[in-house]
């Protein structure tokens, strides 16, 4: 008896460990280029959710040099209207943007796990692809949310990312 109730108590936190996992990072290993998720800002994982964003996903060296360039609006590829891009990276390392052939301004957010670092505020858009401003992420980083300028609010930017179904 005490081995089946050790097996269901190793079986459950194992299921838990995992869903817990998916609904916060890990969902960062199951998505796809151009693949539009939800993402709720919240304090933690068991917090009343203060915000939802629909964003698509730039996980692919060539989506993630183009990122908004040339969009009107914030679209997806498929002409969805979305809150945002979610550039994933493999690893962490400080990160690079520019403004090239973007057609209005953005906030571009670096992320920590899934809590907000820093944010560039209201990066203006280029009516030139001369002497473009590099904007580097201020630490190592591996995601990057860009938004429509002042999308979120500087408590928002407090709370951290989550996935939701």
């Amino acid at each position: 008896m005490k081995k089946f109730l050790l097996f269901t108590f190793l079986i459950s936190t194992l299921l838990f460990s995992i869903y817990f996992l998916y609904r916060s990072y890990g969902f960062i290993f199951f998505v796809k280029d151009h693949q539009i998720i939800k993402l709720v800002l919240k304090k933690n994982f068991f917090a009343k959710e203060q915000k939802e964003l629909l964003v698509e996903v730039v996980n692919r060296q060539e989506s993630t040099a183009k990122g908004l360039s040339l969009r009107n609006d914030l679209e997806s590829k498929t002409g969805q209207k979305i809150d945002g891009l979610l550039f994933i990276f493999p690893k962490k390392e400080i990160r690079r943007f520019w403004m090239k052939d973007m057609l209005f301004d953005i906030d571009i957010c670096w992320l920590n796990n899934l809590a907000f670092s820093s944010c560039e505020r209201k990066v203006p858009f280029s009516s030139s692809n001369q002497n473009l401003t590099i904007y580097s992420s201020p630490l190592a980083t591996n995601l990057v949310l860009e938004t429509k300028a002042d999308k979120l609010s500087d408590d928002e930017l407090k709370l951290k990312l989550f996935f939701k179904w």
